[in-house]
């Protein structure tokens, strides 16, 4: 299981780039932030955009010293390297401070969604042994339902705008307004760390049980930078907007760290990426890479079809996105609202970014795209042999050194998921003759009705062809006889009325796919369930329909 059995269709899989590529020289010893900003100090881009927040220009310059001052303001606390600091909030400059900070401290910043519930910010808190908590104002009534509960070992919260709260209501420990950590004075630590180093976290959604603390390495500021900006032609012209906020993956290496590794600029915006949002940054900022999901993407195709709006992307040279399958009825609905094409990929916390990509020079239309440099895939079949023919479903498993170290304290995950050099995704995909790689569903999403296997995503995308049908979701139930059918959820398009007319349609849309794939039944529901990485919520659904 070591090594992946050869196609013969592997020299379409692997372009002559990909089989040509080779990764950057990473020293032992280094600090993550000298390698992220230090390259530019004195260069042409010291004094331009780093950032825009919320608007507002930040020059490479300002950054470093922002950063060096947040790094001495976290040791002042009396945070050491090794230690973690939990970051429950969302996208402002004192958080991107905090965490480059952390990083250039020695300090490991876990972050998570603060879409999370209280229950779940004490899990976290309890799962790192943080010793430190950066916190947005608006989420302190969860801190302060938990207070009672904290572990001895968390002694400082950090909070972000400052607000009155008392050290008395949580525990006794110290209070501190971030903005002061981030203005701190002194000299600032900046210890060399091993490239096999711990260095930051991710949490897996937890859509399939517990969320998993993912930790990465020092060594991926080198790798993931250098892979990715290449296959996607990052340069220090562009202006990257990431609409995913920079707990995900999706957000923070392709909207912030690549970005500043290149001498770009990186768009930062605090509020939700509502459609309107998404407009104003793209056209202000003259965005170049516009870095998206499917969900936002069909909210802001809405958006423009409900209100007659034509904004000019003319700018954005590249659209990507991932998390979610996109319906094929998006790819031309965008096309002709903004004359681009989006470029679909798969990626996961867990390999650090995105795998599997469309790019530029290189795509078709609904697939994935092909393997990432660097980065080696195989299909591996129920049987646990090799998929080596074309249009067969297989788990992908991922072999890359910027693949997760081990899970946090999950042992028997960690033990379950990474496999020698390779990582088991449970995504299911198929390539095709042209080398191209397509989503077929995850492992837990796919269910047999009648002896056959049904993936909820093609049904999905035969339901959301119809001009009525703003998103789906479909999941597996049981029926009075005990048989599993497929059941649908569905938002309608404004406008749209659900009617036994409308169900029928439907049900003629899917059953082109095959009669026992169509649903049993429909549901209409006001919006889909999102865990907080945005995806649908399938966990969630099945919970709904077992409540009736």
């Amino acid at each position: 299981m070591i090594t992946r059995a050869e196609t013969r269709f592997d020299d379409r899989i692997y372009s002559s780039e990909w089989r040509t590529w080779r990764d950057p020289e990473i020293p032992e010893y280094f600090n993550p932030v000298s390698v992220l900003l230090g390259r530019h100090a004195g260069g042409p881009a010291d004094d331009k955009p780093a950032l825009l927040v919320d608007g507002a220009p930040m020059s490479y310059r300002e950054l470093r010293a922002l950063v060096a001052r947040t790094a001495r303001g976290l040791a002042d606390l009396g945070l050491r390297p090794g230690e973690r600091i939990l970051l429950f909030g969302t996208d402002s400059i004192e958080y991107l401070a905090v965490w480059l900070g952390a990083v250039q401290a020695g300090i490991v910043p876990a972050v998570v969604s603060d879409l999370y519930k209280t229950k779940d910010l004490l899990y976290f808190i309890r799962d790192t042994d943080s010793r430190a908590l950066f916190i947005d104002s608006e989420q302190l009534p969860k801190l302060a339902e938990i207070a009672p509960e904290l572990p001895p070992g968390l002694s400082t919260i950090l909070v972000r705008p400052p607000v009155a709260i008392e050290s008395g209501a949580v525990g006794g420990r110290t209070v501190v307004d971030a903005a002061a950590v981030t203005a701190a004075a002194g000299e600032a630590p900046c210890p060399l760390r091993h490239c096999n180093d711990v260095c930051y976290m991710f949490y897996s959604g937890g859509t399939t049980g517990t969320a998993k603390g993912i930790t990465h390495l020092c060594h991926d500021f080198f790798l993931v930078p250098s892979r990715q900006g290449a296959f996607w032609e990052y340069s220090a012209d562009d202006v990257v907007f990431a609409t995913s906020k920079k707990y995900f993956t999706h957000g923070l290496w392709p909207g912030v760290l690549i970005p500043l590794a290149f001498g770009a600029t990186a768009v930062l915006q605090r509020r939700p990426p509502s459609p309107d949002a998404v407009i104003e940054a793209v056209t202000s900022t003259r965005a170049t890479k516009l870095i998206t999901v499917p969900t936002v993407i069909k909210n802001l195709l809405e958006h423009c079809r409900a209100n007659d709006l034509h904004p000019d992307f003319g700018s954005v040279g590249l659209v990507v996105s991932a998390s979610e399958k996109i319906p094929p009825e998006v790819f031309d609905r965008f096309e002709a609202a903004f004359g681009l094409e989006i470029l679909d990929s798969i990626g996961s916390s867990e390999i650090t970014y995105e795998w599997i990509a469309n790019r530029q020079k290189d795509s078709k239309r609904g697939s994935l795209g092909k393997p990432v440099f660097g980065y080696e895939i195989r299909l591996v079949g129920p049987d646990g042999e090799d998929v080596t023919e074309p249009n067969v479903p297989g788990e992908a498993w991922v072999k890359s050194r910027t693949s997760c170290f081990f899970y946090w304290r999950k042992f028997d995950k960690s033990r379950e998921t990474f496999v020698g050099p390779w990582t088991r995704t449970g995504d299911n995909l198929t390539f095709d003759e042209d080398g191209f790689f397509w989503f077929s569903g995850r492992d837990n999403d796919v269910f047999k009705v009648s002896g056959l296997w049904v993936s909820p995503i093609e049904i999905e995308a035969a339901i959301t062809e119809h001009p009525a049908i703003l998103e789906a979701a479909v999941v597996a139930f049981e029926d009075g006889d005990g048989l599993t059918k497929p059941r649908a959820f569905a938002v309608l398009r404004q406008g749209a009325e659900a009617s036994d007319a409308l169900i029928d349609e439907l049900k003629a849309n899917v059953r082109r796919l095959g009669g026992y794939k169509v649903p049993a039944e429909f549901r209409f529901v006001d919006q889909l369930p999102r865990t907080t990485l945005m995806k649908i919520d399938r966990r969630a659904l099945r919970a709904l329909q077992a409540a009736g």
